[in-house]
């Protein structure tokens, strides 16, 4: 069906049903190019990344205004809080890549048991935060919320592989 012959029962249905995938298209149409020179999101490109998932979210959750307005705030907070934990869990990581050649086999156990700690602070976090957001939105747009994140992330991850690599200034 060509797109410009759209009868009005198309139209009528595109409109109510799909208007959030249509604007989920244009953010994203939009693009995601460019990084400051320090390897970080400018400010710029930082606010178009959460308008996209933002509107992704609200799509692919089907939040209404008002889940929405109760939704991102608590959401927020959480990857907050999960986000704090993943660096720490980086840190560990990377200190211990540095001190491979010195670290003693108790020494990795203690490694281990540190990763498991920070990886149940995160579900314990996750926990928490699901209990509250189910008090604003059923338990079944809760459900959907890691795959919408997973879905969101490798889309936004195919979207940057084909982007040409930054020129050096």
């Amino acid at each position: 069906m060509n797109f410009f012959m759209l009868n009005y029962t198309s139209i009528h249905v595109i409109k109510k049903n799909n208007m959030k995938n249509i604007l989920l298209l244009l953010i994203l149409c939009k693009g995601f190019a460019g990084y400051a020179q320090d390897g970080k999101l400018s400010e710029e490109k930082r606010k178009e990344f959460e308008a996209q998932k933002v509107a992704f979210f609200t799509q692919q959750l089907d939040l209404t205004p008002e889940e929405a307005a109760a939704f991102w705030p608590l959401y927020n907070e959480m990857r907050k809080k999960i986000g704090d934990i993943e660096v720490s869990i980086r840190k560990n990581v990377i200190e211990t890549k540095d001190d491979a050649k010195g670290l003693r086999e108790e020494d990795y156990r203690k490694k281990v048991n540190e990763l498991l700690v920070a990886e149940q602070n995160m579900i314990n976090v996750k926990k928490d935060y699901y209990a509250r957001i189910m008090k604003i939105l059923p338990a079944s747009k809760v459900y959907k919320l890691d795959w919408t994140e997973r879905k969101f992330h490798r889309q936004l991850f195919e979207k940057l592989k084909k982007e040409p690599p930054l020129s050096p200034k």
